[in-house]
Protein backbone atom coordinates (compact mmCIF):
# COMPACT_ATOMS: atom_id res chain seq x y z
CA UNK A 1 0.00 0.00 0.00
CA UNK A 2 1.52 3.17 -1.24
CA UNK A 3 1.18 6.40 0.88
CA UNK A 4 0.00 9.18 -0.68
CA UNK A 5 0.65 12.76 1.40
CA UNK A 6 -2.38 14.91 1.97
CA UNK A 7 -0.58 17.79 1.19
CA UNK A 8 3.13 18.82 -0.10
CA UNK A 9 4.79 21.06 1.37
CA UNK A 10 6.93 23.38 -0.71
CA UNK A 11 10.36 25.06 0.78
CA UNK A 12 12.15 27.08 -1.15
CA UNK A 13 15.11 29.52 0.03
CA UNK A 14 13.09 32.28 -0.07
CA UNK A 15 11.51 30.81 3.03
CA UNK A 16 14.26 28.60 4.49
CA UNK A 17 18.22 28.98 4.83
CA UNK A 18 18.73 25.29 5.02
CA UNK A 19 16.98 22.62 2.75
CA UNK A 20 17.79 19.36 3.31
CA UNK A 21 16.14 16.19 1.05
CA UNK A 22 16.56 12.71 1.35
CA UNK A 23 14.80 10.61 -1.20
CA UNK A 24 14.35 6.87 -0.88
CA UNK A 25 16.61 6.61 -3.51
CA UNK A 26 19.68 8.45 -4.88
CA UNK A 27 21.89 10.55 -3.13
CA UNK A 28 20.84 13.43 -0.88
CA UNK A 29 20.25 17.20 -2.00
CA UNK A 30 20.96 19.93 0.51
CA UNK A 31 20.68 23.42 -0.78
CA UNK A 32 21.15 26.47 1.46
CA UNK A 33 22.08 30.25 1.10
CA UNK A 34 23.91 30.19 3.99
CA UNK A 35 27.90 29.85 3.76
CA UNK A 36 29.64 26.53 3.42
CA UNK A 37 31.13 26.17 6.85
CA UNK A 38 27.56 27.72 8.67
CA UNK A 39 25.77 24.99 6.60
CA UNK A 40 28.23 22.28 7.77
CA UNK A 41 28.19 23.22 11.44
CA UNK A 42 24.63 23.20 11.25
CA UNK A 43 24.10 19.98 9.99
CA UNK A 44 26.78 18.65 12.39
CA UNK A 45 24.74 20.31 15.23
CA UNK A 46 21.80 18.69 13.93
CA UNK A 47 23.63 14.94 13.57
CA UNK A 48 24.62 15.36 17.18
CA UNK A 49 21.35 16.53 18.06
CA UNK A 50 19.92 12.72 16.47
CA UNK A 51 22.46 10.80 18.42
CA UNK A 52 22.16 12.64 21.73
CA UNK A 53 19.36 11.67 23.99
CA UNK A 54 17.10 14.58 23.42
CA UNK A 55 13.61 13.85 24.22
CA UNK A 56 14.43 10.64 25.33
CA UNK A 57 16.11 11.46 29.02
CA UNK A 58 14.21 11.02 32.20
CA UNK A 59 13.31 15.42 32.52
CA UNK A 60 11.88 15.05 29.23
CA UNK A 61 9.82 11.58 29.56
CA UNK A 62 8.52 12.77 33.27
CA UNK A 63 7.76 16.64 32.34
CA UNK A 64 6.28 16.17 28.40
CA UNK A 65 8.49 18.77 27.94
CA UNK A 66 11.77 19.58 26.19
CA UNK A 67 15.12 19.06 28.64
CA UNK A 68 16.89 21.86 28.81
CA UNK A 69 20.23 20.28 28.40
CA UNK A 70 19.83 17.71 25.74
CA UNK A 71 17.53 19.44 23.44
CA UNK A 72 18.10 22.93 23.89
CA UNK A 73 21.00 23.19 22.22
CA UNK A 74 19.87 21.32 18.90
CA UNK A 75 16.47 22.91 18.86
CA UNK A 76 18.21 26.77 19.73
CA UNK A 77 20.63 26.21 16.45
CA UNK A 78 17.88 24.68 14.14
CA UNK A 79 15.84 28.30 15.06
CA UNK A 80 19.20 30.44 14.85
CA UNK A 81 19.54 28.87 11.09
CA UNK A 82 16.38 31.03 10.09
CA UNK A 83 17.95 34.00 11.28
CA UNK A 84 20.17 34.37 7.89
CA UNK A 85 23.11 36.69 7.93
CA UNK A 86 23.44 37.41 12.06
CA UNK A 87 23.15 33.48 12.33
CA UNK A 88 26.49 33.09 9.87
CA UNK A 89 28.13 35.94 11.75
CA UNK A 90 27.56 34.19 15.34
CA UNK A 91 27.85 30.64 15.09
CA UNK A 92 31.52 30.37 15.31
CA UNK A 93 31.35 32.16 18.28
CA UNK A 94 27.99 29.84 19.86
CA UNK A 95 30.27 26.62 18.80
CA UNK A 96 32.77 27.98 21.42
CA UNK A 97 31.26 28.52 24.17
CA UNK A 98 30.53 26.66 27.15
CA UNK A 99 27.56 25.83 29.47
CA UNK A 100 23.81 26.30 28.20
CA UNK A 101 23.28 29.36 29.49
CA UNK A 102 26.51 30.95 27.37
CA UNK A 103 24.83 29.02 24.13
CA UNK A 104 21.51 30.43 23.85
CA UNK A 105 22.92 34.44 24.75
CA UNK A 106 25.21 34.10 21.45
CA UNK A 107 21.84 32.58 19.59
CA UNK A 108 19.78 34.79 20.84
CA UNK A 109 21.96 37.62 20.03
CA UNK A 110 22.06 36.47 16.32
CA UNK A 111 18.69 36.11 16.41
CA UNK A 112 17.60 39.25 17.11
CA UNK A 113 16.45 41.53 14.23
CA UNK A 114 18.71 44.11 12.86
CA UNK A 115 17.54 47.65 12.49
CA UNK A 116 20.06 49.79 11.05
CA UNK A 117 18.37 52.91 11.40
CA UNK A 118 17.69 52.26 15.17
CA UNK A 119 21.65 51.40 15.44
CA UNK A 120 22.81 54.25 13.63
CA UNK A 121 20.55 56.32 15.90
CA UNK A 122 22.56 54.97 19.07
CA UNK A 123 25.84 55.53 17.50
CA UNK A 124 27.83 58.45 19.02
CA UNK A 125 28.81 61.06 16.87
CA UNK A 126 32.40 60.39 15.41
CA UNK A 127 35.57 62.63 16.32
CA UNK A 128 36.17 65.22 12.96
CA UNK A 129 38.98 67.56 12.45
CA UNK A 130 36.62 70.55 12.62
CA UNK A 131 35.67 68.81 16.34
CA UNK A 132 39.33 69.64 17.10
CA UNK A 133 39.59 72.67 15.67
CA UNK A 134 36.37 74.56 17.66
CA UNK A 135 37.67 73.18 20.60
CA UNK A 136 41.65 74.89 19.98
CA UNK A 137 38.93 78.15 19.52
CA UNK A 138 37.20 77.46 22.67
CA UNK A 139 40.40 76.96 24.71
CA UNK A 140 42.25 79.80 22.99
CA UNK A 141 41.81 82.04 26.36
CA UNK A 142 43.72 79.44 27.87
CA UNK A 143 47.33 79.37 29.28
CA UNK A 144 48.28 76.45 26.59
CA UNK A 145 45.03 76.12 24.33
CA UNK A 146 46.69 72.57 22.87
CA UNK A 147 47.50 71.03 26.08
CA UNK A 148 43.76 72.15 26.83
CA UNK A 149 42.37 70.83 23.57
CA UNK A 150 44.54 67.58 24.27
CA UNK A 151 42.76 67.44 27.38
CA UNK A 152 39.02 68.01 26.42
CA UNK A 153 39.73 65.50 23.41
CA UNK A 154 41.08 62.81 25.67
CA UNK A 155 37.93 63.51 28.21
CA UNK A 156 35.29 63.16 25.94
CA UNK A 157 34.76 59.56 25.31
CA UNK A 158 30.95 59.57 23.55
CA UNK A 159 32.82 60.35 20.24
CA UNK A 160 34.21 57.37 18.24
CA UNK A 161 37.56 57.69 16.98
CA UNK A 162 38.51 55.60 14.14
CA UNK A 163 42.80 55.89 13.12
CA UNK A 164 42.14 58.43 11.00
CA UNK A 165 40.40 60.37 13.16
CA UNK A 166 42.92 59.76 15.89
CA UNK A 167 45.94 61.06 13.55
CA UNK A 168 43.99 63.98 11.98
CA UNK A 169 43.26 65.04 16.05
CA UNK A 170 46.74 64.64 16.32
CA UNK A 171 48.08 66.28 13.62
CA UNK A 172 45.63 69.47 14.54
CA UNK A 173 47.07 69.84 18.26
CA UNK A 174 50.69 69.37 17.45
CA UNK A 175 50.42 71.92 14.79
CA UNK A 176 49.20 74.40 17.25
CA UNK A 177 51.14 73.09 20.08
CA UNK A 178 54.81 73.87 17.71
CA UNK A 179 53.46 77.05 16.48
CA UNK A 180 52.69 77.96 20.57
CA UNK A 181 56.85 76.93 20.55
CA UNK A 182 58.15 79.02 17.75
CA UNK A 183 55.91 82.03 19.38
CA UNK A 184 57.49 81.28 22.39
CA UNK A 185 60.89 81.21 20.74
CA UNK A 186 60.20 84.36 18.87
CA UNK A 187 59.36 86.06 22.05
CA UNK A 188 62.45 85.00 23.44
CA UNK A 189 64.84 86.30 21.01
CA UNK A 190 62.98 89.62 20.81
CA UNK A 191 63.17 90.32 24.37
CA UNK A 192 67.25 89.49 24.22
CA UNK A 193 67.28 91.78 21.10
CA UNK A 194 65.73 94.26 23.16
CA UNK A 195 67.79 93.69 26.03
CA UNK A 196 71.42 93.04 24.60
CA UNK A 197 71.36 94.63 21.06
CA UNK A 198 72.96 92.45 18.42
CA UNK A 199 76.60 92.61 19.81
CA UNK A 200 79.42 90.31 19.10
CA UNK A 201 78.30 88.32 22.12
CA UNK A 202 74.94 88.23 21.83
CA UNK A 203 74.68 87.36 17.80
CA UNK A 204 75.29 83.83 17.98
CA UNK A 205 72.54 83.53 20.71
CA UNK A 206 69.92 85.48 18.68
CA UNK A 207 70.85 83.64 15.43
CA UNK A 208 70.60 80.13 17.89
CA UNK A 209 66.96 81.48 18.64
CA UNK A 210 66.14 82.25 15.29
CA UNK A 211 67.11 78.93 13.71
CA UNK A 212 65.20 77.44 16.68
CA UNK A 213 61.96 79.27 15.03
CA UNK A 214 62.33 78.51 11.93
CA UNK A 215 62.67 74.56 13.10
CA UNK A 216 59.50 74.47 14.67
CA UNK A 217 57.45 76.41 12.52
CA UNK A 218 58.54 74.09 9.56
CA UNK A 219 58.00 71.35 11.45
CA UNK A 220 53.94 73.07 12.30
CA UNK A 221 53.58 73.72 8.19
CA UNK A 222 54.39 70.10 7.92
CA UNK A 223 51.92 68.91 9.63
CA UNK A 224 49.27 71.39 8.30
CA UNK A 225 50.14 70.63 4.94
CA UNK A 226 49.44 66.76 5.26
CA UNK A 227 46.51 67.52 7.27
CA UNK A 228 44.67 69.52 4.48
CA UNK A 229 46.30 66.48 1.95
CA UNK A 230 44.11 64.04 4.37
CA UNK A 231 41.34 65.82 4.18
CA UNK A 232 41.29 66.85 0.50
CA UNK A 233 41.69 62.84 -0.15
CA UNK A 234 38.86 62.23 1.69
CA UNK A 235 36.75 64.61 0.12
CA UNK A 236 34.26 62.44 -2.48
Amino acid sequence: MSRIPDAVAVASLDTHRLIVAVPNEGPAEITCNLPRPVAASVLRQIADGLDSPAGRCETALETGRPCPVHDGPAAALLAAAEAGPAFARGVTQAQTARGLDALLDYVAAAMAPEDDEHQAADEPPALTADDVRDALDFNAEEGDPALATLRDVLLDTTATRTPEQALAAARIILTAHARQVAALVEAHHQATRTRWGVTRSSRGLLTGYEGARKIVTAYADGLADEQALAEADATP
